[in-house]
């Protein structure tokens, strides 16, 4: 198992997320975790070290893979649409 860590950006995002939120990327994290190459990330750029996934509904990271580690540096989270609900 892969050891989970954040930049300091990302850490700021996870902490801004409510706790529901925070719940969901951190179950989907420790799936990740188990193996971070799992067939429903893909990689980004020509390192395959360098990953994102959709790790639950509308909430997308990227990440790096290095030794034991897995360090999120990004987290997208789509919570808004450009169209309301009528």
């Amino acid at each position: 198992m892969y050891r989970v860590t954040y930049t300091l950006e990302a850490k700021a995002t996870r902490d801004s997320m409510p706790p529901h939120r925070q719940a969901l990327l951190d179950r989907g994290l420790a799936v990740l975790a188990q193996d971070p190459f799992h067939k429903a990330s893909t990689y980004v750029g020509t390192n395959e070290a360098d990953r994102k996934a959709q790790v639950a509904p509308g909430i997308l990271v990227e990440y790096f893979v290095s030794n034991a580690f897995m360090v999120v540096a990004v987290i997208e989270v789509f919570d808004d649409s450009l169209i309301a609900d009528d």
